[in-house]
């Protein structure tokens, strides 16, 4: 007897092999063959005829992904765009050749279960989000009654990658070579809680000294290679945030009108490829180590340690939800709690 194939056991306990078979109009579509099990599949795979197989009509889901992928393109930033490209053609794929009014919620779900056991949360959150995107534009064309992906959810307890908070010796470190090449972005980034394209798209307009506030109104990105500036997604994204003494005097006396950090004197902002050369060279010359994310963390840290409670918190660093502050915050205590219990291990 030939040996037979170990087949995928789903979360219902059922055998299932997906394999690409031909249609009657010449096509090729994917079709599940399932069994309680390898052997009823394996049997059933074998005993397939694909000329029993109905003409197949109506309208293919890569068809409709196409659609939807020409219209929403456009609208979406640079950046935007190309995390979006990467889900939109794993959907494409996957259901590729299969009729959208024959695609079922228990498909969408085997999809994302099987995704989501190499991904984290929010890779799994945005390929699900442009599934659900997809299915809303064959129910707006009419070709389904209502969506299949509309009750679909991310599974529980999905890793969640968390970026290390940085330490007292790195704060120190920034606050130490704010005066070498490039050191008054880490530093201006530690004092105002920017993101790294909000720091990169300040003028010498957005620092308001009469009244001690940064404002923070935009962001640079970068797209084929050259620096563009864009509004935040949010008006949770536009903000005051306080100008401090140290920020203030580790600033220009004469602040320029331009740029505050660019290449040909403030008329253009830096780019991507040229943070990343003069970040490196920062890096090496002062022993900073940490990420501008993670100094921005640094900046939320110093909020909670000054008492500042989590809904002001929220506006300063921007946040559209309150949640991720939280998240934040939950992150610090936690830090805060393990860093107390090793103290109390050696004094106890």
């Amino acid at each position: 007897m030939p040996k037979i194939p170990k087949y995928y056991v789903r979360p219902d306990g059922l055998h299932e092999s997906i394999i690409m078979v031909p249609t009657a109009d010449g096509g090729k579509k994917r079709k599940a063959f399932r069994g309680k099990t390898d052997l009823e599949v394996w049997n059933k795979i074998k005993s397939y005829d694909s000329a029993k197989e109905p003409h197949p009509t109506g309208v293919r889901f890569e068809q409709v992904a196409e659609r939807w992928w020409e219209q929403a393109e456009p609208t979406l930033t640079y950046n935007t765009a190309r995390g979006y490209s990467a889900a939109y053609n794993r959907a494409k794929d996957h259901f590729c050749g299969e009729l959208v009014s024959e695609i079922t919620t228990h498909d969408i779900n085997d999809f994302i279960l099987d995704f989501a056991r190499t991904r984290a949360k929010k890779t799994v959150i945005t390929q699900l989000q442009i599934v659900r995107q997809i299915f809303d534009r064959a129910q707006t064309e009419g070709l389904i009654v209502y969506n299949p992906a509309s009750v679909c959810k991310i599974p529980k307890h999905l890793p969640q990658k968390q970026r290390e908070l940085p330490s007292k010796d790195e704060i120190s470190l920034i606050k130490q070579s704010k005066n070498l090449p490039f050191g008054l972005f880490a530093y201006l980034v530690y004092y105002t809680g920017c993101r790294r394209g909000e720091a990169l798209a300040l003028t010498g307009g957005d620092i308001d000294r009469k009244n001690n506030v940064v404002h923070i109104t935009k962001s640079m990105y970068t797209e084929n290679g050259h620096a563009r500036i864009k509004t935040p997604k949010t008006e949770k994204g536009k903000r005051k945030v306080p100008l401090l003494d140290a920020l203030s005097c580790a600033l220009p006396d004469r602040l320029p009108k331009g740029y505050l950090f660019s290449a040909d004197g403030g008329k253009t902002p830096l780019s991507t490829g040229q943070f990343e050369k003069r970040y490196k060279k920062y890096q090496i010359a002062s022993g900073v180590t940490v990420t501008p994310h993670q100094i921005r963390h640094g900046y939320a840290t110093a909020l909670f340690e000054a008492g500042i409670d989590p809904k002001t918190a929220q506006t300063l660093l921007g946040h559209a939800q309150l949640s991720t502050t939280m998240d934040i915050y939950t992150h610090v205590r936690d830090d805060v709690l393990q860093k107390a219990a090793e103290k109390m291990s050696v004094n106890f």
